[in-house]
């Protein structure tokens, strides 16, 4: 009876923290201020993980939920999955790169740009030729700038134009001039777009868009906003809200990352279940072209007037001219904001909540299913628990693990943001829990679901931390059919594991994924893989063998070549299979009319040589 009765007391008192799920509304879920960014690394240079002593870590600054406090389980646990030590003295040394390639000379370009643009608008400073000349793709750019080499060609010139008659003349004088222009906007882009061709002898110039950041006007009866296409989701968000409104746009990289860069990589974001992906908030947009402007006047709510030029700009990805504003859907700010959290038994079982819960229309703006490793590694990165907290999660533990009987390697847990008025949000939060119940799920708490999700932020960090350590990895992306799921999942795991132990690369490799985003047909899936490179004659090719490799199977089993990330120079080899001759034929010739003397060289995707 004593048995039973504890056993029910610690029960509800689970419960009880469970259903703290009818959270206050929140605040920001990035950092506002403007600092220093990393030269080459991701984000801002007061953020980085420290050692503590030999087992914990810590992360500088106050930006992130992860700042501020000693990890005690993060290093025993990617031990755990990499079954190799981390340890402080095995730290890569960063490389100072002096001599940087000389630019390639235009003097009749140059002198004619200088002529035409502000006194500053022009630099060939090594520092700001190198940080234009690559992205953040982790393997072949970051790490390769940090511990070995620099890109084996660099922007000749760095530009930055102001307003859109720069832009114009920009183009002209390089169309007049015979110069590449590369567009540049945040520098997060991961598929290798920002790669000069080395190949290419002719002057090339980074046109970076970042000083055109302005909302050029805000239509509040009508919903709309014209925005220059060089500002960051960061400035987007806070000159909407200062006015009531969103653009309900928030990728990982919003911080940093710019409107016309989301336009030419066609973009998603977390909360896309409520305001759609890039393709559906921007309304209209204008690329400029060496052979003029492409833009179809008067942004409508839809129209039918034949083939619309504006499907032009969307994963355009720098190749046909410079996207120089937009005009996009707002929002009001949301009344409501309601954060949540659900465990599953299986992933499996996460699946089939997901597709059942798509079908019922209650969707919060964003839910997304973390794997068991994913899951763990969120747990790993929390503080020590004390006092009422570690209390609290004992008693978690016990009811899960033992009265449940919950597999600790196998359990999954869904995130949740809920946002609109607050009927809305009660009725989506009674469907999103009831539906939970009939597929094993439980509630995990408001405050793992806030928490998971602003930890999105913060994730390329770690991937740099790891970077130190010789440990090669990077995400990638696909969107497949609910019946192809784990057929994907299952086929990237059996490739990894077998060609990890072919090259006998030491430890186990690292792979984790999660369902981020759910369609009436379908989920993308992310993607994160990794492995130790310490030891290995080439290590960067046996990544790239088994990258490539990791891609093929997600094609052969149904899945797609990119959900978001674009397809730049990384994934352009594997066009061919999805795409029929006829129809790549069609796209070049299509970039002859717009760019008859390729002035718009950066050769990504169908556009590669």
């Amino acid at each position: 009876m004593i048995e039973l009765t504890l056993i029910a007391f610690l029960a509800l008192a689970f419960l009880h923290i469970c259903r703290r799920r009818v959270f206050a509304r929140e605040g920001d879920f990035f950092d506002r201020s403007k600092d220093e960014q990393f030269a080459h690394k991701w984000g801002y240079a007061d953020t980085r993980f420290e050692f503590d002593d030999d087992r914990t870590v810590h992360v500088t600054g106050t930006r992130y939920p992860l700042c501020g406090y000693q990890m005690p389980y993060f290093l025993p646990f990617v031990e755990e999955v990499l079954d190799l030590p981390i340890r402080p003295e095995d730290m890569g040394q960063e490389v100072e790169h002096r001599d940087l390639p000389a630019p390639i000379a235009n003097a009749g370009f140059l002198d004619a740009v200088r002529e035409v643009l502000s006194e500053d608008c022009a630099s060939q400073e090594d520092h700001l030729r190198l940080t234009h000349s690559h992205g953040q793709l982790s393997v072949d750019e970051v790490y390769q700038i940090l511990y070995h080499r620099p890109p084996e060609r660099l922007v000749d010139v760095v530009l930055f134009p102001e307003g859109e008659a720069d832009v114009q003349q920009i183009i002209h004088l390089a169309n007049a001039h015979n110069a590449v222009l590369v567009p540049y906007g945040g520098g997060t882009n991961v598929s290798g777009a920002l790669v000069v061709p080395p190949s290419e002898t002719r002057l090339v110039a980074s046109v970076d868009m970042r000083r055109m950041n302005r909302v050029v006007w805000l239509d509040e009866a009508n919903l709309q906003a014209c925005v220059e296409a060089g500002i960051s989701g960061k400035q987007l968000e806070h000159a909407l809200n200062a006015r009531g409104y969103t653009s309900g746009h928030d990728p990982d990289s919003l911080e940093f990352s710019t409107l016309g860069g989301w336009i030419s990589t066609n973009a998603s974001g977390m909360k896309k279940n409520r305001y759609g992906n890039i393709e559906d908030i921007v309304l209209e947009a204008k690329l400029v072209t060496p052979t003029g402007e492409v833009e179809t006047r008067h942004a409508t709510p839809r129209n039918s007037t034949g083939v619309q030029p504006r499907s032009f700009l969307f994963g355009s990805e720098g190749n046909l001219g410079i996207i120089t504003q937009a005009i996009i859907k707002i929002h009001k700010q949301p009344e409501a904001q309601q954060f949540g959290s659900l465990v599953f038994p299986s992933f499996e079982q996460g699946v089939d909540y997901l597709k059942a819960l798509r079908q019922t229309g209650q969707i919060p703006a964003s839910i997304r299913l973390l794997n068991n490793t994913e899951f763990r590694f969120g747990q790993a990165l929390k503080p020590a628990a004390k006092g009422f907290k570690k209390v609290a999660q004992g008693i978690q533990r016990f009811f899960l693990f033992k009265l449940k009987g919950f597999d600790p390697k196998r359990v999954v847990a869904c995130t949740i943001a809920m946002e609109g008025n607050k009927d809305e949000v009660g009725q989506q939060a009674k469907t999103i829990f009831r539906l939970a119940k009939k597929y094993g799920g439980i509630s995990g708490g408001a405050s793992n679901g806030k928490r998971g999700y602003m930890l999105t932020f913060g994730i390329a960090y770690i991937r740099d931390f790891f970077s130190q350590f010789h440990i090669l990895g990077e995400t990638f992306e696909t969107s497949v059919p609910w019946t192809n799921i784990h057929e994907v999942i299952g086929a990237v795991a059996k490739t990894l594991s077998a060609l990890h132990n072919k090259h006998g690369i030491p430890g186990k490799p690292y792979l984790a994924y999660r369902v981020t985003q759910t369609y009436h047909t379908g989920v993308c899936i992310y993607f994160t893989m990794g492995f130790c490179g310490q030891g290995l004659a080439d290590a960067v090719g046996v990544y790239h063998e088994i990258e490539r490799a990791l891609r093929q199977e997600i094609l052969d089993h149904g899945g797609s070549l990119s959900h978001h990330h674009g397809v730049g120079k990384l994934r352009r080899d594997f066009l061919p299979q999805i795409q029929s001759e006829n129809s790549i034929a069609v796209l070049r010739q299509l970039k002859k009319a717009m760019d008859p003397n390729n002035i718009f060289a950066i050769g990504n995707g169908a556009f590669g040589n």
